[in-house]
């Protein structure tokens, strides 16, 4: 049987070690990201927030204040072409509208602080 290329290039990524480094490398990225990120979330929201880091991931989940609806805040974002998750989008019942799932994948730019701030 004939196996697809793509099958024979990821096995031969596997084989030769790069698959192992590139995820080491990712998880440095990632890590490094998140500390930023969080940092910023530290620096410019209100005292009463709540930053939960991932065990595995690059996905911060952020508790705001109680009258913060970041379903309203989300779609003032989208109009800059940023996006974040509202908590909302993760319940069902529609509960955590003042929690936010944040994306740390990408480098942090000026633009992403200046949202903050």
């Amino acid at each position: 049987a004939n196996v697809p290329s793509t099958q024979l290039a990821a096995c031969n990524f596997i084989r030769e070690g790069h698959y192992h480094r590139h995820v080491r490398r990712m998880r440095q990225i990632y890590q490094r990201n998140i500390e930023i990120y969080t940092c910023w979330l530290r620096e410019f929201f209100p005292c009463g927030i709540c930053v939960t880091r991932p065990k595995g991931g690059f996905m911060l989940w952020v508790e705001l204040p109680e009258q913060v609806d970041m379903v309203c805040v989300a779609k003032q974002l989208c109009r800059l072409k940023i996006q974040v998750a509202p908590g909302s989008l993760f319940s069902a019942a529609g509960k955590y509208r003042n929690c936010v799932r944040i994306n740390c994948a990408l480098p942090p730019t000026e633009k992403h602080k200046a949202v903050m701030v």
